[in-house]
């Protein structure tokens, strides 16, 4: 049976918020426009792309519906 690699916590959430940045700038917004488009404001989105914060669940996905994308693709690390 194949061992699966731990991922730090840490890790976790920076990847978490790359993937998260990678779909904005893919749609070409801003993070003030994205904020914008979850109802926060930018400086509650910049800390949850930088990976400094673990998020809930539901902002998670207001961020995946403006992006029309499934909350899924951020947990997409590879």
């Amino acid at each position: 049976m194949k061992q699966q690699k731990l991922m730090r916590e840490e890790d976790f959430l920076i990847a978490l918020g790359k993937n998260i940045t990678k779909y904005r700038k893919k749609k070409g917004l801003t993070s003030k426009e994205l904020g914008f488009m979850c109802d926060m404001e930018k400086s509650n989105l910049i800390p949850i792309e930088k990976g400094r914060i673990n998020t809930t669940a539901l902002t998670l996905l207001k961020i995946a519906n403006a992006l029309e994308v499934g909350v899924k693709d951020f947990f997409d690390f590879t």
